[in-house]
């Protein structure tokens, strides 16, 4: 999705409204990644929402860009004061951990030239892309609820028998299931499963 901004050293960052229906916008800002906008000071500018859902966990929140990973801030805090001094690179990755202990990565770009500094950061989250890829399999292959929750432990790398624990049925009951998720994905072993779920793309309809 594309997004059209209108930037003002008077008002400061002003996103103009999309083109499309709400509706439509809805959908296509719940697969977006997560992306914020913010000034020297941290203050957030914009976010989509993506980034939204990461703020119900800290990330972000209140206006700031702010997080409970205290290395990351500084980290940032400094890039940010180097790079507005023209003493740092442009581009500048770093990796930030989430109070619940997931680990994501953030990109930030400098945007010049708009009479005042603004930065923009996308969010790189492997676990909820895993996640979303999980859904799209489950849906493209017809997986019931069961082995659908069999494939999203699967993915995170655990086995049969933690799998079978966590689902509350026996092991053998679990490796029937995977034996369904083999025929249904067109698999022959767990790591075919989880390569193809990593890379599995939705046809478009």
């Amino acid at each position: 999705m594309s997004m059209i901004f209108s930037l003002s050293p008077a008002t400061g960052y002003v996103p103009l409204p999309p083109r499309h229906s709400q509706p439509e916008a809805e959908d296509a800002g719940r697969g977006a990644k997560p992306l914020f906008i913010i000034d020297a000071d941290l203050r957030v500018h914009f976010s989509n929402q993506g980034a939204a859902a990461l703020a119900r966990e800290g990330l972000g929140a209140g206006g700031r860009f702010v997080c409970a990973d205290k290395l990351f801030g500084a980290r940032l805090q400094t890039w940010l004061k180097r790079r507005c001094a023209g003493a740092a690179p442009e581009e500048m990755r770093l990796p930030l951990s989430m109070r619940c202990g997931r680990q994501i990565v953030i990109d930030i770009v400098h945007l010049g030239g708009a009479g005042m500094d603004l930065f923009v950061l996308t969010v790189d989250d492997p676990q909820r892309s895993l996640d979303r890829n999980v859904e799209q399999v489950a849906d493209a292959c017809g997986l019931t609820p069961t082995e659908a929750r069999m494939l999203g432990l699967i993915v995170k790398g655990l086995d049969t028998v933690v799998a079978a624990k966590k689902l509350g049925i026996a092991r053998t009951t679990a490796r029937t299931h995977l034996q369904r998720l083999f025929a249904k994905t067109g698999t022959a072993r767990q790591s075919e499963l989880v390569r193809f779920v990593a890379t599995f793309v939705e046809e478009a309809g």
